[in-house]
């Protein structure tokens, strides 16, 4: 009898942890990688947003973070329901923080060095002795295009880095004469405004690197979860997805499967490095 009660104590127990692991949170909050200044991504993501508030039904509020190492800490403390960040920080988030992948934007991504317009630098062998903008070293553009500097031998003090916030920053230090060039995603030019767009031209774009990413909570209950599921790869259906789609220029959302996910695996080493995780 005494070895019952123990049994059903511990079934309990493991039904009670249950419970707590799977939530239903009354507003969803969507954490956004800042590689773009808040002002700019508010403005980008509000259409999903406002089509994730319609089809669950509850608010949707976006938040982001001063700097990447700051939300990759946030997301680490599983602050967010909802996760858009780099496609190789969300496979650190999905191993080290067990944040299910259900996404992720499958246009290409180019890491992309810009110049000033008139700028007299062609390409990367240019770059000696030039201060370039740079985003946290941890974002893939600027781990993709450092490797490139560094095959091509171009290693500071050869160069200088000057960080930014943020890879609109990027473009606005280059465009005003602050920086000789600047590391981007190649559609932070169109994320961009027009002035900043117009003002800059670019010298080197990457092969193609994995796109942004979209994770869940682990914590949200299974049915919330395929709510949301659904509700983010019908966006494209949608006149307000197609439109999003079409001016972030990531073109599409696909599910983000378990080959996806394992290929991002080399990466994870030089990105705990540079977060410092």
């Amino acid at each position: 009898m005494q070895a019952l009660r123990v049994c059903c104590l511990a079934i309990l127990l493991g039904l009670n942890g249950i419970a707590a692991a799977q939530t239903t949170p009354d507003a969803i909050r969507i954490g956004i990688i800042p590689y773009l200044t808040p002002s700019l991504l508010l403005s980008l993501f509000q259409p999903l947003r406002q089509h994730l508030e319609k089809d669950l039904g509850k608010p949707v509020e976006i938040f982001t973070a001063p700097d990447v190492p700051t939300f990759a800490r946030r997301v680490h403390h599983r602050e967010f329901d909802l996760v858009v960040t780099a496609a190789h920080q969300a496979r650190l988030a999905q191993v080290e923080a067990e944040y299910l992948p259900i996404a992720r934007f499958s246009g290409p991504l180019h890491a992309t060095v810009i110049v000033s317009k008139d700028s007299p630098i062609k390409q990367i062998g240019d770059l000696k002795g030039k201060r370039i903008a740079v985003t946290d070293r941890s974002i893939l553009v600027n781990i993709a295009i450092s490797k490139i500097f560094a095959d091509s031998g171009l290693r500071e003090p050869a160069i200088q880095y000057l960080p930014v916030n943020s890879q609109n920053t990027g473009i606005l230090t280059v465009a005003r004469g602050e920086a000789d060039a600047a590391i981007i995603a190649h559609f932070a030019l169109d994320q961009s405004p027009p002035e900043q767009r117009n003002a800059v031209r670019s010298i080197f774009r990457s092969p193609e690197l994995p796109n942004v990413t979209i994770l869940l909570n682990s914590r949200i209950g299974a049915n919330l979860r395929e709510q949301i599921s659904k509700s983010l790869l019908n966006f494209p259906q949608t006149a307000e997805g197609r439109k999003f789609l079409e001016q972030s220029k990531y073109q599409d959302i696909a599910p983000a499967n378990n080959e996806f996910m394992k290929s991002l695996d080399p990466y994870l080493a030089e990105t705990r490095r540079q977060l410092g995780l």
